[in-house]
């Protein structure tokens, strides 16, 4: 019995402990894989994602699908219905664990989000050949669980020759909003020291009109793989770099100068956000590439001293959004980690990001009042708080209720400003434990 499987017979025989529902909008299509059969302990069990068994997480608004055979790859993450990860649509509920390893060897890639080891390459040690790897990759992850999280764990690859990494992720959902916290761990299993960087790479639909776009500067980004005038690389403007599939094969390497990176879905305004830490003083693969986009399609393209010239089909069209970590150095048995952070909303622009959601316009005060645009990751209330430089509030109150599926334009009164001797203004958005994530503040004086 596989440990899919134990999991499986274990939350159907205390399934009767706990009940979920989910309320909201619901993709009709997919109205039978979004109402869970079992629950226990904030992890619900669903028989089938699209043709895979999957292990579950779920909110009010969220929904993650993780699949254990999949190489513990997240193959679902929805809100509402709006699927946000893309999947291959031809071989759904295909479970292939007889690849090769390294380059030129048999891959299947199923979509979803994964965790690799970086730096790719196949020039020797430090570098790894995949895809396909038939342990890091592709192997039955082993699932466990707690409370509020998923966990899955590789085999240790630690043949000669090999990465000699075990990988453990645990993943788990902020309640009552659309955020997902990936923690992502590689641990040494061989007996010398190895060096590698934690790759996370989520896979995006494009079946529609969307752009990718990540804070960087003018000369931030370079061509790593394809034409150097792809035209999906629309180049930098305002400072952020902007990437639009245009059906053709390629990708770029980034150097960002914050801590996030977007797809958007440029016809339902739908943004999946990527955040994760900024450790300028180190090291990263790939010429310093902390994010890394690559399209899936036509054309020609240069790997291993060889020429590829793959042609675009519909069917596996996508692109992937990657972050990486420094490159750490582990000895036997150390163990080096990288949180990611997950987050939807419905925006029609971006210039920032922060854990409360994503700014639109910044705020700012003129002679009739303060005027502004966001949208939140939180279903909760907007609030705000007058306070001084000193910490101390002046005054709070309730502006309105908020989700992530509407945008939040500011408009006070320049009258209600000035009623409160306050230095600022701190924009918050309270959730249901009462605690307050500020998402813009304006300066008073």
């Amino acid at each position: 019995m596989t440990q899919m499987n134990r999991l499986t017979t274990f939350f159907t025989i205390i399934a009767a402990l706990a009940v979920f529902s989910c309320s909201g909008e619901t993709d009709k299509q997919d109205a039978k894989r979004e109402t869970p059969q079992k629950k226990v302990a904030g992890v619900a069990v669903q028989e089938e994602f699209h043709g895979w068994e999957s292990l579950t997480l779920m909110n009010s608004i969220t929904r993650l699908d993780i699949v254990p055979e999949l190489g513990g790859k997240i193959m679902g993450y929805s809100i509402h219905g709006y699927q946000l990860l893309w999947h291959d649509p031809v071989n759904e509920g295909l479970v292939d664990t007889d690849q090769g390893y390294g380059f030129g060897e048999h891959f299947f890639n199923p979509g979803g989000a994964k965790v690799w080891p970086a730096p790719q390459g196949w020039s020797g040690a430090g570098q790894w050949p995949g895809p396909p790897d038939n342990v890091i990759d592709s192997a039955v992850y082993e699932a466990d669980y707690d409370e509020e999280a998923i966990i899955v764990t590789s085999p240790a690859d630690s043949a000669p020759g090999r990465s000699g990494l075990q990988f453990t992720h645990r993943y788990s959902l902020v309640n009552n909003s659309s955020l997902v916290d990936l923690h992502l761990t590689m641990k040494n299993v061989v007996d010398h020291p190895v060096t590698w960087s934690l790759w996370h790479l989520a896979t995006m639909p494009v079946d529609r009109d969307c752009s990718i776009i990540v804070p960087t500067t003018d000369n931030g980004w370079r061509v790593m793989f394809g034409s150097e005038d792809n035209p999906a690389w629309k180049g930098v403007e305002n400072g952020f770099f902007n990437a639009k599939y245009e059906k053709q094969v390629g990708k770029v390497g980034i150097s960002t100068t914050d801590g996030w990176a977007a797809w958007r879905d440029n016809e339902t305004n739908m943004t999946f956000v990527m955040m994760f830490p900024l450790n300028k003083n180190k090291k990263y693969p790939d010429n310093g590439s902390i994010v890394e986009i690559w399209a899936n399609g036509g054309g020609t393209y240069e790997s291993n001293h060889q020429t590829f010239n793959p042609e675009y089909s519909p069917e596996t069209a996508f692109m992937e959004l990657e972050v990486l970590g420094p490159l750490t150095k582990l000895a036997p048995g150390e163990s080096a980690s990288m949180d990611v952070r997950w987050g939807v909303c419905r925006c029609s622009d971006v210039i920032d990001v922060n854990d409360a959601g994503v700014v639109i316009e910044k705020p700012y005060l003129d002679g009739t009042g303060i005027h502004g645009k966001f949208s939140t990751f939180y279903r909760g209330e907007l609030w705000a708080s007058y306070m001084r430089n000193d910490g101390k509030r002046m005054s709070y109150y309730k502006i309105m209720g908020v989700t992530p599926f509407n945008e939040i334009t500011l408009q006070i009164p320049y009258d209600d400003i000035t009623t409160w001797k306050a230095d600022k203004i701190l924009f918050q958005v309270r959730d249901e434990n009462d605690e307050h994530i500020t998402i813009a503040e304006v300066a008073l004086k």
